[in-house]
């Protein structure tokens, strides 16, 4: 017997994704901040306004060569349609991909 799922499951399952993007952003951050870039902080912590426009990783002090979009998803990025959403030119925008792969039983980071 099929069971079905129930709304606070998809709720659940947001917040889920929501959550995983926030904990990798924040790995991300603080990784090129280990690597020099002492600046660099999550565009939710710091603007909104950059948020909005796909750039997920802002170096306040403007060091970071490149405006970043992270993504921690097992579906392909679509590169060209999230870059045609960021209307920021002064800068390359790269996209960085955490591909997830999923066994027989769960899923797990690719390292």
């Amino acid at each position: 017997m099929k069971k079905q799922k129930t709304t606070s499951q998809k709720k659940k399952t947001g917040a889920y994704c929501r959550n995983k993007g926030h904990r990798y952003e924040t790995k991300i951050a603080q990784e090129l901040r280990n690597l020099g870039f002492t600046d660099v902080v999550t565009s939710r912590s710091e603007s909104k306004n950059m948020d909005d426009k796909k750039v997920d990783l802002v170096d306040r002090s403007g060091k970071l060569p490149c405006y970043i979009q992270l993504k921690n998803t097992v579906n392909t990025p679509q590169y060209h349609a999230i870059k045609k959403e960021c209307p920021l030119k002064d800068k390359p925008f790269i996209v960085i991909w955490n591909c997830l792969l999923y066994t027989s039983q769960s899923p797990r980071d690719v390292e």
